[in-house]
């Protein structure tokens, strides 16, 4: 069976991004550093839907020990991504054949910034996010509400991830989903022309 449907992760995928960045722009201000484990964990809470935008930044000022702004705060940890032009191309080619669809694990502020700063998002029908499901990779229950939610056929979807845990539980609801490296987008178009892909 041919490809009916793609659905794309972002992080790594559609873009590249490197929490770095952030790291730096909180150091530049004079932020305290040193509970990583703790921003981490708000991190994973935040991309999860347990506190909101607000909550969030709140909390995030407390651990770093600093009483920056919001706007400053919510645009060092959002500067964090560079597009992955190579993927950007493969999009353009694809959405004039194929619905396309995101399921990613993210949060509002990177939600937010990615669609903003970027036109590439305009090309996707729809997508499920963790911080709105309140569900998140590589659980099985979040391909599942994609897909009931796309209304695509899993044996006819393509699902890209750059995590392995990802593409294994996609393939565990029925996507046939494979595995991206940023560094070797040439396997991935190999692949898509095996799977019956033309247009690449």
């Amino acid at each position: 069976m041919k490809p009916k449907a793609f659905i794309f992760d972002i992080g790594n995928v559609l873009v590249r991004f490197d929490h770095g960045h952030a790291i730096r722009a909180f150091a530049a201000m004079g932020a305290d550093l040193s509970d990583r484990a703790g921003v981490e964990e708000l991190a994973d809470r935040y991309e999860r839907g347990a506190v909101d935008r607000a909550e969030f930044l709140a909390a995030l000022r407390v651990l770093l020990r600093h009483n920056a702004g919001d706007d400053d705060v919510a645009r060092a940890w959002q500067e964090i991504f560079e597009p992955n032009l190579p993927m950007w191309e493969l999009v353009e080619k694809l959405h004039a054949e194929y619905p396309l669809y995101l399921l990613s694990n993210t949060n509002c502020l990177h939600h937010d910034y990615l669609l903003r700063e970027y036109a590439v998002f305009e090309k996707f029908a729809d997508g499920v996010f963790s911080y709105r499901a309140k569900l998140a990779k590589p659980e099985r229950a979040i391909f599942e509400e994609a897909i009931g939610q796309f209304g695509v056929q899993p044996a006819a979807t393509v699902y890209l991830d750059d995590l392995a845990a990802n593409v294994e539980a996609a393939r565990g609801a029925g996507l046939r989903a494979f595995r991206y490296d940023p560094d070797a987008h040439g396997d991935l178009l190999s692949t898509l022309r095996a799977e019956g892909v033309q247009c690449v």
